[in-house]
């Protein structure tokens, strides 16, 4: 299981900064940590093996990065975000 998902942000407008983005593409901050977390992890891919997240503390594994290239993730489990 991975570890906590709570993040710092250090001040009002890094915090004004985030929240804009948020609500611009209509996430919840939680629908916008799993944005953040799916993007790393398809990155990831191009990273050398020693700087890439060990398989156990993936959230959906090798499945979650696919999602979004036909996967076989549930879609109507993620009703946290809403995209436009």
């Amino acid at each position: 299981m991975a570890g906590s998902t709570r993040i710092r942000i250090t001040s009002q407008e890094e915090y004004e900064w985030l929240d804009s983005v948020r609500v611009k593409y209509g996430l919840t901050w939680r629908g916008m940590l799993l944005k953040a977390e799916q993007r790393l992890l398809a990155a990831e891919r191009h990273w050398p093996e020693e700087f890439q997240t060990p398989e156990h503390l993936r959230a959906g594994g090798v499945a979650g990065v696919a999602s979004d290239t036909g996967g076989d993730r549930d879609a109507s489990a993620e009703t946290d975000e809403v995209v436009g």
